[in-house]
């Protein structure tokens, strides 16, 4: 299985294609105290395995982290366990963040 990279722009169309995604976002927990995706959880070592045991693998994944290399991991853990359909964002919450003034 493979997984989907997201740009910034396609970002929007697909969460509002997908509203019962599974988004995880693997960056420290003090950034993601800073800000994140509405209802994206924290994804690390200590949660990843019952992430992959208990959730539908039909239910498709986001992974985001700080700036988009080790989503790429994520996804791709999470793609080989079996889910249907899975996707990371290109260049991360840097990326979304730098963009965010041409989404307003």
């Amino acid at each position: 299985m493979t997984h989907r990279r997201l740009t910034a722009a396609e970002l929007p169309e697909w969460l509002a294609a997908h509203p019962d995604a599974l988004l995880l976002d693997a960056r420290d927990s003090a950034r993601h105290a800073q800000g994140h995706l509405p209802g994206a959880m924290r994804l690390d070592g200590h949660n990843h395995d019952a992430l992959l045991r208990e959730e539908p693998r039909s239910r498709p994944v986001l992974v985001y982290c700080y700036s988009g290399n080790s989503s790429q991991a994520w996804a791709r853990l999470f793609a080989q366990a079996g889910f249907s359909e899975v996707a990371d964002l290109a260049g991360g919450w840097v990326t979304w963040q730098l963009t965010a003034a041409d989404r307003r």
